[in-house]
């Protein structure tokens, strides 16, 4: 996880146009007022993607359905004293469940 903010696309075009420009990476930085790496980073995207776009798709993705997560919100706020791992317990046997409905129709 990034300790700051990402750069915005307006910033990324003025780190490239300084770049064409021939200044170093050094000068970019401290006229944009970021981290070299930051202005190294957007240089080397740039010339691979010619894009000023974030990344899509960046982060970790979702062990759990949004029905699985309303199944767990109901069951969380029906019984406030119920622990994760019981939380978690119920959700697998309710996973289960649905396997073995499904499976059965075939």
């Amino acid at each position: 996880m990034p300790k700051t903010r990402e750069l915005s696309e307006g910033k990324r075009a003025q780190i490239i146009v300084l770049h064409s420009i021939g200044l170093s990476q050094v000068q970019i930085a401290k006229k944009i007022k970021c981290s070299r790496c930051a202005v190294q980073t957007t240089i080397k995207r740039y010339n691979d993607t010619k894009q000023f776009k974030s990344r899509s798709g960046r982060g970790r993705k979702r062990k759990t359905t949004a029905r699985e997560d309303r199944y767990l919100k109901q069951n969380a706020l029906k019984d406030r004293r119920q622990t994760a791992k019981e939380l978690t317990r119920c959700l697998i046997i309710l996973s289960m469940a649905v396997y073995i409905y499904v499976s059965s129709l075939s």
